[in-house]
């Protein structure tokens, strides 16, 4: 039976239809949450990442499959979240010891380099994830430093097209980046 409802609102879901995801959030939030804070032993984080699986649920719903279990799917995408955060922490721990042991105080702009190398790599994944198009013009704009005018000759669209790219990619970049710094800071 549950199974059965799941799928009609993944359904749903997948045609954008919010009082599905509400529904789906309703019924699986406090499971999620409750599962990665058993896990991490931190409210915060656990709360954090309950909400970004979500977030990426929302995100991705034109992929989802109504026929699969949407439970896994949701716990995995958890899964590597949680993972994703005990590297940044083991990764940043290791800093902070490494730092203590060494005779070199740490002062702001060893911490602020870390955070830069953060970023870059939050970045790099999230041009990665671009879909193949977005992609490359971004990479053509970026690290070639085509114009738009360039790009639109090598890719053989309109140079309005490649704007309206750039411009959907970037605001895309910026709105993750965006979430990314704020939940940075909060450490």
């Amino acid at each position: 039976m549950r199974k059965e409802i799941d799928s009609l609102l993944v359904s749903q879901l997948k045609e954008g239809d919010i009082r599905a995801f509400e529904e789906l959030y309703e019924r699986y939030s406090a499971k999620l949450y409750n599962s990665v804070s058993l896990i991490l032993y931190n409210k915060d984080i656990a709360k954090d990442i309950a909400q970004s699986s979500f977030l990426t649920i929302w995100e991705k719903r034109a992929m989802l499959d109504p026929e699969k279990n949407f439970p896994a799917y949701l716990y995995t995408i958890a899964r590597n979240l949680v993972y994703k955060e005990t590297e940044r922490l083991i990764l940043s721990n290791k800093f902070v010891e490494s730092s203590l042991v060494s005779a070199e105080p740490v002062d702001d702009s060893t911490i602020e380099n870390l955070n830069n190398t953060y970023i870059e790599e939050y970045i790099g994944q999230l041009v990665g994830s671009l879909p193949q198009v977005p992609k490359k013009l971004f990479l053509l704009k970026r690290e070639k430093n085509l114009s738009n005018k360039e790009i639109a000759a090598q890719m053989d669209m309109s140079e309005r097209a490649v704007e309206a790219h750039l411009y959907r990619t970037l605001k895309y970049l910026k709105e993750k980046l965006r979430d990314f710094t704020m939940m940075f800071l909060v450490y």
